[in-house]
């Protein structure tokens, strides 16, 4: 079983990694190393904030500082390794975020769990959505192999972000709400409508990761 904390770490490295990682961070951070030490230090600072005050225990500032470090050398090998083609594959992306999650895992595991302001169910549902808003979205871009720019679709992020909210408070509203999402994307899809296509994919996967981890 997940410990609760779990999430805690995951929303801390989504909001980092995802929510305040800029294009510009995002395209630089692998070329310039005052990018990516920016990138990380931004890293240290959303686990820092969002762990108050139990982060200004010692032992889990030194867990966190441990964390952001792993996080660094990951990036690195990335970043030293840049003009390789593997390294700039899908399955790359997998294996970059896989290292990420089991860092995360492994500290939430030892993680001296104190004071928190934030609520661990908040925390969940939190990171659940802005894990369907950003990494499944970024995902399916990864896997289509498209030679376009990625772009940020803030409409498709606030409909998978949405998804953990609702069936937080309502399974109903939950199911209701995403058979409404998927049968109206399906429709558009059918209008020939590019970047509906594009979204329903990570919209069903969005419903099904959602179903599977919000039990209440």
């Amino acid at each position: 079983m997940i410990n609760n904390i779990f999430f805690l770490f995951l929303l801390s490295h989504l909001i980092g990694d995802y929510v305040f990682q800029t294009s510009y961070i995002a395209k630089y951070k692998v070329s310039k190393l005052s990018v990516l030490l920016l990138h990380i230090f931004i890293i240290f600072i959303s686990m820092f904030l969002l762990f108050l005050p139990s982060s200004l225990n010692l032992y889990n500032l030194l867990l966190l500082v441990i964390l952001t470090f792993v996080h660094l050398l990951i990036d690195i090998l990335k970043y030293k390794n840049r003009d390789k083609k593997m390294f700039n594959t899908s399955e790359y992306y997998v294996l970059d975020q896989f290292m990420h999650f089991s860092s995360l895992m492994i500290v939430s595991l030892i993680y001296n769990q104190t004071e928190f302001f934030i609520n661990f169910d908040l925390a969940k549902v939190i990171s659940l959505g802005l894990f369907n808003a950003y990494f499944i979205g970024l995902l399916f871009y990864m896997f289509k192999g498209s030679k376009k720019a990625y772009k940020r679709d803030y409409l498709g992020y606030l409909l998978r972000f949405s998804l953990p909210i609702i069936k937080y408070y309502s399974n109903t509203f939950f199911l209701i709400f995403s058979l409404i999402f998927v049968l109206t994307t399906i429709y558009l899809a059918k209008k020939n409508e590019e970047s509906i296509k594009i979204e329903l994919g990570p919209l069903a996967m969005s419903v099904i990761i959602t179903y599977l981890s919000i039990w209440r």
